[in-house]
């Protein structure tokens, strides 16, 4: 895990000492080394440069990428550059030092993520004829990439950000994991200069840098409580490399404006899988073994972030599974986020998990005391606001990992989006029911989901039988479930400060796909709606205190195997996630199994705002007004007042409106 950085500039009027402040202002992801590499396509020649916190170890290797000069003296001109800032995981030696070459200092490679099956790959390797000096990832990703080419990228298992030059064709090969799990930013100045790296902050340190408002996404952002959900950022002119996409050019006709013409590399494949349940509920467990054995795979020591929930669970039981059967003296440390108010707290279930397994556990109580001392902070990290205080809470369990020496942290993040954790699954379920006239069996589960009377009952038939008619696009599914909030908002904000000359238009308007299959809903809530902000979330809360974040869940393999089964394997009456509950159900303690009354990453927000802080989290709003350039009416603060009184109900907009104005400010961005 790591920060890559790279610069093309097409006049070479980039300086070394550039390159390394657009570098090391990501120095968080990687504090244990740095490097560099400067490419002159005029005279074929190159420089590979250390920085100041390069370890004199690899400037003493006889290795082909070990630097020879300093980034701070050097002042040649060049045409592109590679960097990095390093987290040692895999091979804490020098020969992990990046950006790392081949033996004719051809192909050089920056990198970010993981490759968990890299073992797999070098013995594939191998055995047509290649050798190895390292035990790293990279070395063997670089190898297959010489290979294979881009091909090298159906082989892996794994979360990556990649860039590769091919210094003899001059070719810039940039690429990225399947589901988007580790990041991937470009831009373009004035001067045709493009930039990449893993976090947008680093395109601050341009000479010719101006933040401006994308009006689109930030009514994405407060209209409809999407961020991450396209290629665009909050940004004018920043984009991210799509998920399962890959850039492939020469030099000379590279791609110096606007969004880049990607190749999309991979898609969720449909195919169907004809098992009973029993046997898919099992081959479902010993897939989840497998993952998480390859997740385990590393150099330093490894933990898991555990919540209570059926996910983190899952995989804090599977973990302590392999280590009892390895024989192994590790005692696997266990990280959790606690809610000093019970009516938040999760640990008596974190309770449950941590005497069935006998781990070693750790917890943060976070409170709001500090909300508005380290949500700057959090937002710089985040580089774009953010919708929830999960982040918050997040933020304090990887802080707590760093300071207990774990360098590696295991969680649950993307089980909710295809194993059915969310209600558009349940939905679909009930839609089918509806189609084979079991409407006896349906009003039976409605009164189970809480629609107590029959007046609620039939009303909600009618519109599952109305969904069946009419077009259930994305788009109409948002706007019905977001009507309130949409208009509680509109009322708040001057919707022509964000309009002008451009039309605005639904963040979801050009996805033409429905909920009626489980493969939709899963793409929509893996790539769109759910998953993506959460990914930013987990990535920039892990590095901003040098941890790994891995997520088990999101390997393909359980992704596409899951979405090969049919709805009714997923979900019941009474059971979400039915076919992991049944698969592990001899891992996990029965208590968790059983559960089903998930709350999820909560914090007590409605107390800080109507008791705790209230005067603070005022005083806040009344600043982001004022920073918003006039996005924001004032009005929104006589509707936090009603909000505290009781006179609206509570949720969740203020803190968009609040994050918004804290953004702006801090990345002085402008509304043009």
């Amino acid at each position: 895990m790591c920060g890559i950085s790279g610069i093309i500039s097409k006049n070479a009027t980039i300086t070394p000492q550039q390159l390394e402040a657009f570098n090391n202002i990501t120095k968080h992801r990687g504090p244990d080394d740095e490097g560099y590499v400067l490419f002159d396509t005029n005279t074929q020649q190159h420089h590979i440069l250390f920085g100041v916190d390069t370890p004199l170890e690899v400037k003493n290797t006889s290795l082909l990428y070990k630097p020879t000069e300093s980034i701070q003296t050097n002042k040649e001109s060049f045409h592109i550059a590679l960097g990095h800032r390093r987290l040692s995981i895999l091979d804490l030696s020098p020969l992990g030092h990046l950006p790392m070459c081949d033996h004719n200092q051809r192909f050089w490679i920056t990198y970010n993520g993981e490759v968990y099956n890299f073992i797999e790959i070098k013995e594939e390797l191998m055995s047509v004829g290649y050798t190895f000096k390292s035990s790293s990832d990279t070395e063997v990703i670089l190898n297959a990439y010489i290979e294979w080419g881009e091909k090298c990228l159906n082989k892996m298992m794994g979360m990556f950000a990649i860039a590769i030059f091919d210094k003899q064709k001059e070719e810039i090969f940039l690429a990225r994991d399947r589901f988007g799990i580790k990041p991937l930013y470009y831009y373009t100045d004035q001067n045709q200069n493009f930039y990449f790296g893993s976090e947008i902050k680093q395109f601050t340190t341009s000479p010719t840098w101006q933040a401006i408002l994308n009006k689109q996404k930030a009514y994405d952002y407060l209209f409809y409580n999407l961020t991450d959900h396209s290629d665009e950022t909050m940004f004018e002119g920043v984009y991210h490399l799509p998920p399962g996409c890959y850039y492939k050019s020469t030099l000379t006709n590279f791609s110096f404006s606007g969004k880049l013409p990607v190749i999309n590399w991979y898609q969720i494949p449909k195919i169907k899988t004809n098992l009973s349940f029993e046997a898919a509920a099992n081959q479902f467990k010993d897939m989840f073994k497998n993952v998480v054995k390859m997740h385990l795979r590393s150099d330093v020591t490894v933990g898991s972030a555990l919540s209570g929930g059926l996910d983190s669970s899952a995989i804090v039981c599977q973990i302590n599974e392999l280590l009892t059967a390895q024989n192994k003296a590790d005692i696997q440390k266990t990280f959790s986020s606690v809610a000093n108010d019970e009516r938040f707290s999760e640990k008596k279930w974190m309770d449950e998990v941590i005497n069935f397994t006998n781990v070693d556990a750790h917890f943060v109580y976070p409170s709001g005391a500090n909300l508005f001392e380290l949500t700057p902070k959090i937002l710089w990290h985040m580089d774009e606001p953010y919708n929830s205080q999960s982040a918050y809470l997040g933020y304090h369990v990887f802080q707590n990992a760093a300071q207990n020496g774990v360098k590696v942290l295991l969680n649950g993040q993307g089980a909710d989006e295809y194993l059915s954790g969310y209600t558009d699954f349940r939905s679909l379920r009930w839609k089918l029911l509806f189609q084979k006239f079991q409407l006896t069996t349906l009003l039976d589960e409605l009164k189970e989901n809480g629609f107590s009377s029959i007046t609620n009952r039939v009303s909600h038939l009618f519109k599952i039988g109305l969904s069946l008619l009419v077009p259930d696009k994305w788009t109409t599914n948002y706007l019905s479930t977001l009507k309130s909030d949409y208009q509680q908002i509109k009322n708040l904000v001057n919707l022509e400060k964000l309009t002008n000359s451009k039309k605005l238009t639904h963040p979801l308007a050009n996805l033409n796909a429905d909920n009626n299959s489980v493969y939709n809903i899963a793409n929509k809530q893996l790539f769109y709606t759910s998953l993506p902000k959460y990914l930013r979330w987990e990535d920039r809360n892990s590095m901003a205190h040098a941890v790994e974040a891995r997520v088990p869940f999101l390997d393909h393999r359980l992704v596409e195997y899951t979405l090969s089964l049919p709805v009714n394997f997923l979900d019941s009456k009474t059971e979400t996630k039915k076919l992991l509950v049944n698969g592990l159900k001899n891992l996990l303690p029965k208590a968790i199994s059983n559960r089903t009354d998930k709350k999820g990453f909560i914090t007590p927000e409605e107390i800080w705002v109507k008791q705790e802080y209230t005067r603070e989290i005022r005083a806040q709003l009344a600043q982001s007004i004022k920073h918003s350039q006039g996005i924001i009416k004032p009005e929104a603060l006589s509707y936090f007042d009603d909000v505290v009184a009781g006179k609206k109900p509570f949720n969740y907009n203020y803190w968009r409106l609040i994050l918004l104005g804290m953004w702006m400010n801090l990345y002085n961005v402008k509304l043009l």
